[in-house]
């Protein structure tokens, strides 16, 4: 292990887990963004955002950063912020979860809730907090709005770490699979995959409801991963590097997000629970010759954030979603 001096190069070179499953025709990876230092792959999306502003002049010493994020994101632009020296402030909303408002507080973070007058406003909330941002960052003096979902330098930052890193570490990946929420994480690591290895497959999942591929939507509990349907999509989105999509239920990755902690002593977030479902759904069902095919999930953060919901029992048969019908499909292929 090397030693560093500055929290940011701690971001990235994640480790890559290999799995084993019941098809030895198939090897299934891991890779475990969960060991980036605030436990999410949104630090390289912090850190690109904050590096590329300090680098054009918007970001100086002492501003405040906003940004419309109750997740990942905001929890590690609240720990970069901490580490610079800037002040960082949440645009969020009354369905924020907990675990992620408490961990951006104890980072010193602050916390705007969208107000009910902001809410009569009409749309989305995703759209409000949006707005919202944009006009805090303009009333507020010295703040900046480093906007995640249209920024350039979010998918960026993952084209310059994640692929590269994963190319290092593999010599053949036929299958890149992962979620998309603003789009950024897939687009870039998916854009510089298919410049060095045109080959890969690059599926894309979202929640069940979910609206990226399908205006047809509906609510689901999935926080990470996905969209609301009718709410602006991200310009970061890039579905010309996507091969393939599908969806993922709220019942299918939560019980399988639970399965791996009881069974595997991995805790992942609702995104792992989607891939490693996905997976042996893929697997179970493909359809053709296949030998020693190499399938990578992008596993996005781990389960810490989740204790409250997906890991508590009483909310998951609140919300009738516990269901035990999936463990031995589970049990079988994850061996």
């Amino acid at each position: 292990m090397k030693i560093v001096t500055n929290l940011a190069d701690l971001i990235g070179n994640t480790p890559l887990l290999k799995l084993k499953v019941a098809n030895q025709n198939w090897n299934v990876y891991l890779k475990l963004e969960n060991f980036n230092p605030s436990g999410s792959f949104k630090d390289r999306t912090a850190w690109g955002l904050i590096l590329a502003a300090e680098k054009k002049g918007d970001l100086k010493p002492g501003m405040t950063l906003i940004e419309s994020s109750s997740g990942n994101t905001a929890k590690a632009l609240a720990m970069l912020a901490a580490s610079r020296g800037y002040k960082f402030i949440a645009v969020v909303d009354k369905h924020a979860p907990s675990d992620k408002l408490n961990s951006i507080r104890t980072y010193g973070g602050q916390l705007h809730f969208c107000t009910d007058e902001e809410d009569k406003e009409g749309g989305h909330l995703v759209d409000i907090r949006r707005e919202v941002a944009k006009r805090l960052a303009k009333e507020l003096p010295n703040a900046i709005n480093l906007d995640q979902y249209d920024n350039a330098n979010n998918p960026l930052a993952y084209y310059h770490t994640l692929g590269p890193e994963l190319c290092e570490q593999l010599d053949q990946i036929d299958y890149l699979v992962g979620t998309i929420g603003t789009g950024s994480s897939l687009s870039g690591t998916a854009r510089y995959l298919k410049e060095k290895r045109p080959e890969t497959t690059v599926i894309a999942l979202e929640p069940t409801g979910s609206a990226h591929f399908s205006p047809r939507g509906h609510g689901y509990h999935i926080s990470g991963p996905g969209y609301p349907p009718g709410a602006k999509l991200p310009k970061n989105i890039d579905h010309s590097v996507f091969d393939q999509h599908d969806t993922v239920s709220d019942a299918e990755a939560f019980n399988t997000m639970r399965f791996f902690a009881k069974n595997k002593g991995l805790l992942f977030g609702d995104s792992g629970g989607m891939l490693l479902y996905y997976a042996m759904k893929y697997i179970k069902n493909f359809e053709g010759p296949a030998q020693n095919k190499n399938m990578v999930l992008i596993i996005g953060d781990g389960g810490e954030s989740y204790l409250s919901h997906a890991y508590n029992d009483t909310w998951m048969i609140e919300n009738e979603l516990l269901d035990l019908k999936y463990e031995p499909d589970l049990k079988d292929f994850y061996r």
